[in-house]
């Protein structure tokens, strides 16, 4: 091993003219052994010049084997030679330039801003987040006036159909007084002949009614429903749609007694009254009822009689005092609330 070292030294000391020729060398001998070998000089030459060429040729040349040997070990003994800090200094010249070939990535300059221009940048966000708000509460109040005038609209339409119904049933209601004041008055003649006692089936079967109507209520469910009270910014308005709406009830709650005091009546009559005598009764007008020309009553009973009579009077004041007077005030408060809204809304 040293031996390969030592020649690979002495082959970097020569000239690049020189190596290729121990190259040439190393293979003449190997030639001229051949050659030799087969002349009648090679025998007479000592066996000590053959020795020294040997040697020459394995220091020289060697074997293929030595030359794999010789370059393979060439860098290590190359490094064996070089001081250590002669390497460290390599080392750091290549750890330099390589920090020197590298791309350096510096922070940008920060322009300072002063106190005026922090100012205008915090008022100019301001003024951009007010002037959203602002834009947004316009088309909230956009909307919401939109919605106002179409519930005023609907609240209009649904009155004029209220109106329409209680002018009915103020008539309506007239008929079935004056019906029951007929029958009350009968009912207390002093003899109960068979021409009386067909007018009282009459008058008991074409009395015998219920009464009511249905409010036109669909504005007004809408704004119950989704609070749409509060989009109306009349307060005078807002305060008679509130009265309207407890005068409606009132009606509702003198309707309701009223039936239920009609279907009392009624059941107290079928004690008196044979409905078997009564034709035509499912008609839709009490005018086409006929009664049976030999019509009697079930009871003479003076006392039973009056007890009806009594009940017959006391509708009458429920439907005058309490049920008529309760859509007659209805009426002039929805007129009212109606000539309120047009004035307000300008329809």
């Amino acid at each position: 091993m040293q031996q390969n070292n030592t020649a690979w030294k002495m082959s970097r000391g020569r000239s690049p003219k020189v190596r290729p020729d121990s190259y040439r060398e190393s293979e003449s001998p190997e030639d001229g052994k051949k050659s030799e070998v087969g002349s009648p000089k090679s025998e007479v030459k000592p066996k000590a010049e053959s020795r020294k060429r040997k040697a020459i040729e394995k220091s020289e040349v060697g074997s293929p084997k030595s030359e794999e040997e010789e370059n393979n070990s060439a860098p290590d003994s190359y490094r064996d030679d070089i001081p250590q800090s002669e390497i460290e200094s390599l080392q750091t010249a290549n750890s330099k330039l390589q920090t020197e070939n590298m791309e350096v990535h510096h922070h940008p300059e920060v322009e300072r801003k002063g106190f005026k221009e922090y100012l205008l940048e915090g008022l100019m966000i301001f003024i951009a987040v007010m002037m959203g708000f602002f834009a947004e509460s316009l088309r909230e109040h956009l909307v919401d006036r939109e919605r106002e005038t179409q519930y005023m609209q609907g609240m209009v339409v649904d009155l004029r159909k209220d109106s329409v119904s209680i002018n009915a049933e103020i008539v309506y209601v007239n008929q079935i007084m004056n019906r029951l004041d007929s029958l009350f008055k009968c009912l207390h003649a002093p003899k109960l002949t068979d021409s009386v006692q067909r007018r009282l089936y009459q008058l008991n079967a074409k009395s015998n009614v219920l009464v009511g109507f249905e409010f036109s209520d669909a504005a007004s469910v809408q704004l119950k429903n989704t609070g749409g009270l509060r989009l109306i910014q009349s307060q005078k308005v807002a305060d008679a749609i509130i009265h309207y709406w407890q005068a409606s009830e009132l009606v509702k709650f003198d309707m309701n007694v009223f039936n239920e005091n009609a279907k009392v009546f009624w059941n107290e009559g079928l004690k008196i009254f044979d409905m078997y005598n009564v034709k035509n009764i499912t008609g839709p007008d009490a005018a086409g009822i006929q009664i049976e020309p030999n019509a009697r009553l079930l009871t003479l009973d003076k006392l039973q009689l009056t007890e009806y009579a009594n009940r017959a009077g006391s509708l009458i004041l429920m439907l005058r005092r309490h049920y008529l007077g309760s859509i007659l005030k209805q009426k002039v408060i929805e007129s009212d609330l109606e000539q309120l809204i047009n004035k307000s809304y300008k329809f």
